[in-house]
């Protein structure tokens, strides 16, 4: 297994059976507008450009995963990665609830199972539900889901998706085998008010902690309210004794995974 951090929650996820564009946010630099409100640290997003090498690596998926976008969060579907996938005709697999806005948008979209596995791509996709926030934020927030996809003859992969450290999470690194693969969320996003959207360094590191399997940290240095810097999260991971098996990819970096 090959995944490439491309951007933020973009991801590219390469197996013997398929390639999966995960959560696809393609626009230019500062092509979308900023997530701070009334603040002087406001900037238009994203703050870094694609990666190079990003159009050869888009250009060979065979099919695109959404955790959540029927609210419009375009840090994981944006106007350009609609318009990709709809040129492409690309199978663009989500939930129920992400359905309709999706089709709305003409794509060609499979529909995954809410409340059971189901079997797509020559694996077997469990949803895990995710907290995009909590208290009054967080019932402003789409909550969308993770996955648990196992192929054969691959490590399991865990997509954490858009999510606080909730006890699904920690239930489901802790149930993960010892070669399993963890993306977690790790940029501590925040509106101006309100609490984190998404865990942050110290979150991530203490579900990688309780976890056997490898991580892969992301949603960093690309979003104007993601706080979290990787020169940080890898002098942590250093320190509580974890480097071995967390990952904090530069964009465009990809990991093999056996």
């Amino acid at each position: 297994m090959k995944i490439t951090q491309i951007r933020n929650a973009t991801v590219m996820i390469e197996t013997e059976h398929c390639r999966v564009l995960v959560d696809p946010m393609l626009a230019s630099r500062s092509a979308l507008p900023s997530l701070r409100y009334w603040t002087g640290q406001r900037r238009r997003n994203p703050i870094v450009p694609l990666p190079d090498g990003a159009d050869a690596r888009l250009a060979t998926a065979t099919h695109a995963l959404i955790t959540h976008c029927r609210k419009g969060h375009f840090d994981h579907l944006d106007r350009a990665g609609v318009r990709w996938l709809r040129d492409r005709a690309l199978p663009v697999l989500c939930m129920p609830d992400d359905a309709p806005y999706l089709q709305a948008r003409g794509l060609s979209v499979h529909v995954l199972n809410e409340g059971a596995a189901t079997l797509a791509i020559g694996a077997c996709i469990q949803p895990i539900p995710c907290l995009h926030g909590k208290g009054w934020i967080g019932k402003l927030m789409a909550h969308g889901h993770g996955y648990v996809i196992d192929w054969p003859n691959e490590p399991s992969l865990y997509i954490a998706g858009d999510t606080v450290l909730t006890d699904h999470v920690l239930s489901t690194v802790e149930s993960l085998p010892d070669n399993a693969v963890a993306i977690l969320p790790a940029g501590g996003a925040a509106m101006d008010l309100g609490g984190e959207l998404i865990m942050d360094g110290e979150q991530a590191l203490r579900a990688a902690a309780v976890g056997r399997g490898r991580f892969i940290l992301n949603h960093l240095e690309a979003l104007d309210h993601c706080p979290t810097e990787r020169s940080t999260l890898r002098e942590e991971t250093r320190r509580l004794g974890l480097a071995e098996r967390v990952w904090v990819p530069e964009d465009g970096e990809t990991l093999v995974f056996e």
